[in-house]
């Protein structure tokens, strides 16, 4: 194709057009800061990109050769690459801007200049108007054998996570395929295993919670006409499921490990998670994805001391916003409650308004005057500067920085649209000072009704573009195993 079209900025479109399939395609191998959902992008996607630049520049050819000053149309070549032909794969919203923001990088005007360059040791080669295509091949074999994360926009401890990535399938493999047996040295089998944990589980296990007393201590602190009580009540149903649960799972299971009961699939299937050091799928499935059982139970205790804490007590301080099964409600909750504290406020005129606070949770000595203060939220692809209260760049092999408290609070939207540069009836326009970072519950992100997204939460970008926290997949996360 290198000679489909006279122009000599041809084969300088088709090599940036080649290049950004590549950087696309290979950015998925870093799992979910790469891409939220991994798309299977192929070459009948770069066919059509080139097959458009193709069809676009002979049509610049044609007027060109009336005698008429033309220019690619890059707002075009943009919007066609990255909303019509890769677009058309993305199902999700954040990955469509990451999308863009690749095409903004590389399709402009700029990089038909010789300064123009993909990063550090990736250029355009300076013969881009050579046909010949030995050339071509030589100067991609030029290129370095091992791409360096930065070359995607990353930072270079994404390859960190790409290892990570790597070595847990590894070892879930492996997990997955050895014998669940006693080996000969006489070792515990897995039911004596799952038992003794089982033993040491439920000796830790909280008691449910009586529905009664729970209505008694919500109508003390207000009853159910507060938002955040609504919260409370729901939260605490739902987490009495979980021990019920937790607790008729470990003792049926040493009761058929014992022969008094049948040993049930869902039985078995507790005794080899337990001896894997897993949760149990039946208990995921009703509470939260961890790591570990060990982790899981550890968030589970943390998870009841706040609720219950929260019920006898008084309303916490900060909310460990972790320890909630639904924290777009508690967000939601938050906003209806700031909107009932002013007149004429309606729920659906309210957006919410965050700052991050220089202090840690642990310092607090009140809650927010309005809104509520949370923690417990990790910076995954950049750091923090607490002293400047801005985004930096990651320490080396540091991968997440917990961020310090946050203040949640509400704002009208007309409010909030004109103290962000534009006006209320205008398209939004990119605050330089800003980065709208998306919250996840978990490391896996994806937005969408399956989804772990949950709100976005504005951050000072320390200067920098948003686009460059974008390229490196900057997010919020409420759980960083």
């Amino acid at each position: 194709m290198l000679d489909a079209i006279s122009r000599p900025e041809w084969r300088r479109v088709l090599y940036i057009m080649c290049f950004c399939h590549s950087i696309v395609q290979e950015r998925r191998k870093f799992g979910s800061i790469g891409w939220a959902i991994p798309y299977e992008y192929n070459q009948g996607d770069l066919t059509a990109c080139t097959l458009f630049l193709q069809n676009h520049m002979s049509q610049m050819e044609g007027k060109a050769s009336k005698g008429a000053a033309v220019q690619l149309q890059w707002g075009t070549v943009r919007y066609m690459v990255s909303e019509v032909q890769y677009g058309g794969r993305i199902t999700d919203d954040l990955d469509r801007v990451l999308m863009a923001t690749y095409c903004e990088k590389y399709f402009k005007q700029e990089s038909m200049g010789p300064e123009f360059s993909f990063g550090n040791g990736y250029n355009v080669p300076s013969g881009a108007g050579d046909v010949d295509i030995d050339f071509w091949r030589k100067e991609v074999e030029t290129l370095p054998t091992t791409d360096s994360p930065e070359i995607f926009g990353m930072h270079v401890n994404a390859d960190i996570t790409f290892r990570n990535k790597q070595t847990n399938e590894l070892l879930d493999t492996i997990i997955d395929t050895q014998p669940k047996a006693a080996g000969g040295g006489g070792g515990l089998s897995p039911e004596e295993v799952a038992v003794g944990i089982a033993d040491d589980l439920l000796s830790k296990l909280p008691d449910d919670y009586n529905m009664n007393i729970v209505a008694d201590q919500i109508k003390s602190q207000g009853g159910m006409g507060k938002p955040l009580n609504v919260v409370l009540a729901q939260e605490i149903e739902r987490m009495n499921k979980v021990i019920k649960l937790v607790r008729n799972h470990l003792s049926d299971l040493k009761l058929a490990v014992a022969g008094t009961i049948i040993m049930g699939e869902h039985l078995q299937e507790a005794i080899n998670s337990l001896y894997d050091a897993r949760p149990p799928p039946r208990w995921v499935k009703i509470s939260w994805v961890s790591a570990t059982s060990g982790s899981w139970f550890v968030s589970f205790i943390s998870r009841v001391d706040q609720l219950t804490n929260w019920l006898m007590s008084h309303k916490p301080h900060s909310f460990w916003m972790t320890g909630f099964f639904n924290p777009s409600g508690f967000i939601t909750a938050t906003l209806q409650t700031v909107a009932r504290a002013h007149t004429g406020w309606a729920l659906d005129e309210v957006v919410a308004k965050t700052e991050v606070q220089r202090t840690d949770f642990s310092d607090l000595r009140a809650g927010a005057d309005e809104g509520v203060f949370v923690h417990g939220l990790w910076l995954d692809g950049c750091g923090w500067d607490r002293k400047k209260i801005c985004m930096i760049d990651q320490a080396p092999k540091v991968l997440f920085y917990e961020l310090p408290v946050l203040h949640i609070t509400g704002m009208l939207e007309k409010e909030y649209k004109s103290g962000w540069g534009f006006e209320a009836d205008q398209a939004p326009k990119i605050d330089m000072n800003f980065y709208s970072s998306p919250l996840y519950m978990y490391p896996r992100r994806c937005t969408g009704a399956l989804g772990t997204y949950i709100s976005q939460i504005n951050l000072n970008a320390g200067g920098e573009p948003p686009s460059k926290w974008c390229l490196r997949g900057v997010c919020l996360l409420l759980n960083k195993d």
